[in-house]
């Protein structure tokens, strides 16, 4: 029981609180001491996120020969043909004399109206007046998906009264591709893409697949069950750049509208783009690649009434229907064909746009270095080296304020947010000031920049200086690097290949690594070094993997020994207070009972 000055007239809680405020000082020391480390903790994270950036960066520009060996192309008519380059094309040229003919895609239109013009594409297929030759069936149509959790070649469907007499019209799909539907004999004869679709005695329907279905897989299926509906089936071939034949299935609802069944056609993987004109009541089927894939034959076969009767899409190449052809040119004297239009050769990306003959003037395309792209690429490593070396050296020379600690609570309470951040921005002001980990660091980096690379390669570039990229003669700029624009063009058209490899070359020294090898490497263990220091890299995110994180763990264990001996000193100041309190009123009682014994009488 806590007794608060009813005998002694003190205000016990008030002197319990001074008293305690005194006794939490050195506590307040340690909770500063921790803010002071987590500071020094996030400054080094935050230098080693600038190197980590870097290092990943040097990799992604200066050390790619997509960038550094960039080519550009110029063509002598680019309204006939245009072209790109790779790094890879080196300074090649072409001669195109001819092109006789552009590749493009084969297409199949209605050979007849469709409707009389009544169609409405937005509205139920069975409202809509069709051929009257094409059949309905009866049954209603059902899709169900199911992903494989175990890899196998038998899979259930738990679909009851499945339509026996219409297993033929189901459609199997597995990741978008078909497989072709067999309903009598057995799954041992199956040949591979084929699929045996039969119907259980429970009612399921079963699929036994010629080819073992891998887990994760999503079977598709689409079949038909007994009920009142109406549907019909019918499919479309087309055809692989190796002349493989791709069919395509689809049971038409006579719910659905034309432009659902189209939109599905389209979304399909037939490869092909299906749209409804209704000015000429006719339906337009193309193919989305470009080229001749079944050279004698047509490109698109239709099957099915729905096809061939309600959209009177011929097989037979009537008016309307148009061929898949190649492109046909003349390059460098030998005529050649491609199914496409854009296509790369040598490296070299070309794009025929019109045809000319002969006695048209020949287009040339020639591949130079891109100087400029090269030039921006090693602009970007240079201003980012800068960059991180203007930032780091300013935090390693950033004054300390020993004077301004972490504030407490109490602090902060008694000052305004100005006067807050104002302290704030002094009390973390060089955090890392000399450190030697990083300053050591940035001594390794100015080394591997200044540094003869020996590589193999036959070429004069051995150092930074000899492509136009020297040391600023400011010393206050702590070693930046300058950029001579003139020197650099020179010597990316003069040897390319020269300039990618004083960044890139590889050997078992130093010595014969290009800058950007060097860098990474040094890089990489500067990022150790600061990481097993400060953590947040390299996997170091638990406290106990990083020096700091260490000392922090052992400063909350003292705060934590700390706040039970205070608990323990407040309770033994009230049993203190308490006693005396005791005490006094204990006194007090007494006085009363001599004081009514001695003057009672009266």
């Amino acid at each position: 029981m806590r007794l608060s000055g009813f005998a002694s007239g003190m205000d016990t809680d008030q002197m319990i609180r001074d008293l305690m405020r005194v006794e939490r000082m050195p506590m307040d020391k340690m909770f500063q001491q921790k803010q002071i480390i987590e500071w020094q903790m996030e400054s080094y994270r935050e230098v080693n996120r600038m190197f980590d950036t870097f290092r990943t960066n040097i990799f992604d520009t200066v050390m790619r020969s997509a960038n550094m060996l960039a080519r550009t192309v110029s063509s002598s008519d680019d309204s006939r043909v245009t072209a790109t380059a790779a790094s890879t094309a080196g300074n090649s040229s072409f001669r195109i004399t001819e092109v006789s003919q552009l590749a493009s895609a084969a297409s199949q239109n209605s050979s007849d109206p469709i409707s009389g013009g009544t169609l409405d594409a937005a509205k139920a297929l069975h409202t809509q007046a069709l051929s009257e030759d094409m059949e309905w069936k009866q049954g209603v149509f059902n899709q169900e998906t199911k992903r494989v959790d175990q890899a196998g070649t038998t899979f259930y469907f738990e679909k009851e009264a499945i339509k026996a007499d219409a297993l033929e019209d189901t459609i199997v799909k597995i990741g978008g591709r078909s497989y072709e539907v067999v309903t009598e004999g057995d799954a041992g004869s199956l040949s591979s893409g084929q699929v045996l679709v039969t119907k259980e005695e429970d009612g399921r329907l079963r699929l036994d697949f010629a080819d073992t279905v891998s887990r994760g897989a999503q079977v598709n299926v689409q079949y038909i069950t007994e009920g009142e509906g109406r549907y019909t089936t019918g499919s479309i071939t087309t055809f692989t750049t190796n002349g493989e034949e791709v069919k395509n299935s689809f049971i038409v609802r006579d719910g659905q509208t034309m432009n659902q069944v189209l939109q599905e056609i389209s979304r399909s993987n037939a490869g092909v783009n299906v749209f409804y004109d209704s000015f000429s009541d006719k339906v337009s089927v193309t193919r989305t690649q470009t080229g001749s894939f079944n050279p004698g034959g047509n490109e698109i076969l239709f099957e099915g009434d729905f096809f061939t009767r309600a959209l009177k899409l011929s097989n037979d190449g009537e008016p309307g229907s148009q061929g898949g052809q190649n492109a046909v040119f003349t390059l460098n004297g030998l005529e050649t064909e491609r199914p496409n239009n854009t296509f790369t050769i040598n490296g070299m990306t070309l794009t025929l746009r019109d045809t000319f003959g002969v006695d048209d003037p020949p287009v040339t395309l020639a591949a130079s270095i891109d100087t400029d792209k090269v030039f921006q690429t090693i602009k970007g490593f240079v201003d980012e080296y800068n960059e991180i070396l203007e930032k780091v050296n300013g935090m390693l020379t950033e004054t300390r304020y020993r004077d301004y600690p972490p504030l407490t609570d109490e602090q902060k309470e008694a000052m305004s947010d100005r006067e807050i951040e104002k302290w704030e921005e002094r009390a973390q002001s060089g955090m890392i000031r000399n450190d030697r980990v990083i300053s050591g660091a940035l001594d390794r980096f100015r080394t591997d920049i200044y540094g003869s690379v020996t590589s193999s390669l036959n070429t004069e570039f051995r150092q930074l200086a000899t492509i136009g990229i020297t040391t600023s003669r400011d010393y206050t700029e702590r070693g930046k690097l300058e950029i001579d624009e003139t020197k650099l063009r020179a010597a990316i058209e003069a040897d390319p290949d020269g300039v990618f490899a004083l960044f890139t070359a590889d050997g078992p020294t130093a010595a014969e690594k290009g800058i950007g090898r060097r860098l990474r490497d040094s890089l990489g263990q500067s990022i150790d070094r600061i990481a097993d220091r400060a953590g947040g890299l390299r996997g170091k995110v638990q406290n106990h993997q990083f020096t700091l994180g260490r000392n922090i763990r052992s400063i909350d264990q003292r705060i934590s020994d700390f706040e039970r001996r205070l608990q323990q000193t407040e309770e033994r100041f009230w049993r203190q207070f308490t006693a005396m309190e005791k005490a006094m009123a204990q006194a007090n009682n007494q006085a009363n009972m001599i004081y009514s014994q001695m003057f009672g009488m009266y």
